[in-house]
């Protein structure tokens, strides 16, 4: 499990390395959406940092702290230890950034304001702020790989 700082100093770099910069909000989606598939594929968290039901979307708070004072667009990775990511976590991130990291702030909202979904279901039960539980999250995205395979 990593601190999800880490995991979004990640998708920073690897936009930067297109010459693209992120959005506060496209960077909170994507570092969620990888911790969703993780969840399901592994049967294990990502990230061990609090998810919140936010008015949009899902958030996880000390991301949003961590570089909020960057603005809206991301600019530059943070400043942490070094560390390591897994070579097999390294490979789901690129794929997730393959697959999402092209889609804008609004785009990658709308994903997670899935009717039904954790966010949808965390604001229903406890309103703005609540936690979303990796239970919620990981049977959520049982359930997109389910529907995957039905098509």
């Amino acid at each position: 499990m990593y601190d999800a700082r880490f995991i979004a100093n990640w998708f920073v770099s690897r936009a930067a390395s297109e010459g693209k910069r992120l959005t506060i909000m496209q960077l909170l989606k994507l570092v969620y959406i990888a911790h969703g598939w993780h969840l399901e594929m592994r049967k294990a968290p990502l990230v061990l940092n609090k998810i919140e039901a936010w008015k949009y979307g899902p958030v996880i708070p000390d991301v949003y702290a961590a570089y909020r004072n960057q603005g809206v667009e991301i600019t530059a990775p943070l400043s942490l230890p070094s560390g390591q990511i897994e070579p097999s976590d390294r490979h789901l991130l690129e794929q997730i950034y393959q697959i999402y990291g092209s889609m804008g702030a609004v785009q990658l909202s709308n994903l997670t304001h899935e009717p039904g979904g954790p966010w949808d279901t965390a604001t229903r039960q406890r309103g703005w702020f609540a936690p979303i539980p990796n239970d919620l999250i990981r049977a959520h995205y049982e359930s997109k790989r389910a529907a995957a395979k039905n098509v």
